[in-house]
């Protein structure tokens, strides 16, 4: 039997280095009424359960980071972490 990826991996977002400039857009933008366009200032990230750094998904913007946290979630969820890391780590995200 195959090791689930929720065993060896966890995802979380967390908080982009040099977030000032993308806090403010974001700010902007939301007012502008734009916000699913606003950078994010949030990236995914994929580490072991040891809490060791695997990788840092490329961010987007505010939709496409609910949209990836979502996705990586799930798949942690109901994937083995073979196919896990083939899809999310090995291929970039």
């Amino acid at each position: 039997m195959s090791t689930s990826a929720s065993e060896v991996y966890v995802v979380a977002g967390e908080h982009r280095r040099g977030n000032a400039p993308r806090w403010a857009a974001t700010l902007v933008m939301g007012l502008l009424q734009m916000e699913e366009d606003a950078p994010s200032v949030s990236e995914t990230v994929i580490r072991r359960v040891d809490g060791s750094l695997v990788t840092r998904l490329k961010p987007g913007s505010v939709s496409h980071f609910e949209k990836q946290i979502s996705e990586v979630t799930a798949d942690l969820g109901s994937m083995d972490a073979v196919s896990f890391a083939r899809k999310w780590i090995a291929a970039g995200g």
